[in-house]
């Protein structure tokens, strides 16, 4: 009876582990016709999780008609969630199935019927995926974020420690940062995980003001440490890097006179401040004053 039993409780727990190792993943990546980079894993859309929990998250453009699938790997054969029995065409805020490939053999993919951008949310616990057409649909977007890569970044060419320029919520085509720079170079990649054959984002050697995605190697150099302000525009292809300033202070102050202004903190120009901390500005000169 004892053997039984604890034959019984190691296979609970096998297969509870079993589960768990099914469900858990370093990464997720999306591949296919879908999506920009094709079936190229060095090229694939990785996909953010910012939590705890295995919910990823990206909004990118996907093709209409066209196969994607997700990777947990930077290889082919291992890990996948896909459709399952059947190709799944997903509706605009409707939930699907996630399929591992642990569970089902067969390599179907999940499609779209209109072209579109898509907040796409997988949930590898619950083992669902939910595509959801996105408000801003003005220019196809590719990345859910950029990386900055090279001798002047903190994480130098460790694409794994690339430091993250984040999307932004209103303007997702915007990408930007503060980050510790030391003199050097670097570039901006797509994806970390993956390796060196994906195409990255360069300095234009016309124009240090404008990017190239792709083409010769050629970086942006740093001649002085500090923390910087980077922006990058992937529609108009133009990047801003400034020294950064805590306060805003300084770039304010260079600004002409005239009746008094408010600023917030970090320089924005406010036309209504409320209750709050602010740069006022009066006949060019600062001070930070507290509105009630």
């Amino acid at each position: 009876m004892n053997k039984t039993f604890t034959h019984f409780v190691l296979c609970c727990l096998l297969m509870a582990l079993g589960s768990i190792s099914a469900k858990a993943a370093d990464r997720l990546l999306i591949v296919g016709d879908a999506v920009w980079g094709g079936w190229s894993i060095d090229n694939s859309v990785e996909m953010l999780n910012t939590t705890e929990q295995p919910v990823w998250k990206a909004t990118v453009y996907l093709k209409a008609n066209s196969d994607f699938k997700f990777l947990t790997t930077t290889g082919w054969g291992n890990l996948e969630y896909r459709a399952g029995d059947n190709t799944v065409t997903l509706a605009s805020g409707e939930q699907g199935k996630l399929v591992s490939s642990s569970e089902n053999s067969n390599d179907n993919k999940f499609q779209v019927s209109e072209a579109a951008n898509y907040d796409i949310v997988c949930d590898l616990d619950k083992e669902t995926i939910t595509v959801t057409k996105a408000a801003y649909q003005d220019f196809e977007l590719r990345f859910p974020a950029l990386y900055l890569l090279g001798s002047a970044t903190p994480g130098g060419w460790s694409l794994p420690q690339a430091a993250m320029l984040k999307q932004d919520t209103s303007n997702p085509v915007v990408y930007s940062g503060t980050v510790s720079l030391t003199a050097g170079e670097f570039k901006f990649c797509v994806n970390t995980q993956t390796g060196f054959g994906q195409t990255f984002f360069q300095v234009d050697p016309n124009d240090p003001g404008k990017m190239v995605f792709g083409g010769d190697d050629n970086k942006w150099q740093v001649t002085e440490a500090g923390d910087y302000d980077i922006s990058a525009n992937v529609k108009d292809m133009t990047i801003s890097v400034k020294k950064h300033d805590a306060t805003g202070i300084s770039r304010i102050a260079t600004e002409t006179g005239g009746a008094p202004e408010f600023f917030s903190l970090s320089g924005v120009k406010v036309s209504s401040p409320v209750s709050g901390v602010y740069v006022k500005r009066v006949n060019g000169k600062c001070t930070k004053v507290v509105v009630k």
